[in-house]
């Protein structure tokens, strides 16, 4: 869906009154930015390297990864939209009986439960680009690159910190306590771990 715009349709209809994407969806697209830095320093670094070379093989291999987290990226971006067009179609449910009430109830917390589920996924995919980028490619790259791949780390902390915003947004909707607590301790841990990297 998103990723099948150019980078102006897609912040067009970003700014525009269009409910989505959101905030969300354009997190996930940062990352996904975030992940293309790393492998533009990947090819640079292997362009000036033999094909024979044991780090050329190595590095490769590592932006394979990295291609597939972007492309995971891109459908959180479009899965988040989603899922805030689930939670509107949600509230616009009848609501006159007693039973469509119990409906729509049901029917919203279930999408709360979708809406914070997809910045977590944001999340974890940020916190393995991070640690593949620190250990597996950092090291390996040319000098005249290694920036590039910092400002990708970078780019993915910021990415994480404000998918935790995101999970609040939605767990603060969420109405059983056990499940509310349980997505946040995720969301938690992952920062947690994204902080030491």
């Amino acid at each position: 869906m998103f990723e099948n715009l150019t980078i102006e349709e897609y912040n067009g209809i970003l700014a525009s009154k269009a409910p989505t994407p959101g905030g969300g969806s354009a997190l996930a697209q940062v990352a996904a930015i975030a992940c293309s830095l790393a492998e533009m320093a990947i090819n640079v670094t292997t362009a000036k390297l033999a094909e024979t070379d044991e780090n050329y093989v190595y590095l490769r291999s590592q932006g394979e990864v990295i291609a597939r987290a972007k492309r995971a990226l891109y459908k959180l971006s479009n899965d988040d939209a989603q899922a805030f067009e689930r939670i509107v179609e949600a509230l616009r449910l009848p609501k006159t009986t007693a039973d469509e009430q119990k409906r729509r109830s049901n029917e919203l917390q279930k999408a709360y439960h979708r809406a914070a589920l997809v910045p977590i996924d944001v999340m974890g995919l940020c916190r393995e680009i991070l640690r593949l980028s620190k250990v597996r490619i950092l090291p390996y790259l040319s000098k005249y690159v290694s920036s590039d791949c910092v400002i990708a780390m970078d780019l993915c902390k910021t990415v994480a910190k404000s998918c935790l915003v995101n999970v609040h947004a939605n767990t603060a909707l969420i109405s059983d306590p056990t499940l509310k607590n349980s997505l946040e301790k995720q969301a938690t841990a992952i920062l947690d771990e994204i902080n030491k990297i």
